[in-house]
């Protein structure tokens, strides 16, 4: 029997792919991985160079107003 059911899993680690591959396998169940990411290239290279930058303001959520000195 045929299942037209979409299973999307969101495993948090290698290892928690590995198992879910290796348990689909094990079952003869067709499965696909995505190895695109759904963010544009430019916007993570922007998110990237900004991690790494030592020119930046961290803002406590908690105390937005202070963080910006405008408290």
């Amino acid at each position: 029997m045929k299942s037209n059911n979409i299973l999307i899993a969101h495993p948090s680690s290698e290892n928690e792919s590995d198992v879910i591959k290796a348990f689909l396998n094990a079952l003869n169940i067709k499965f696909e991985e995505a190895t695109d990411s759904p963010y544009d290239k430019n916007f993570i290279n922007k998110i990237q160079k900004v991690r790494k930058s030592k020119n930046r303001t961290e803002i406590d959520p908690k105390n937005i107003w202070e963080g910006l000195g405008l408290y």
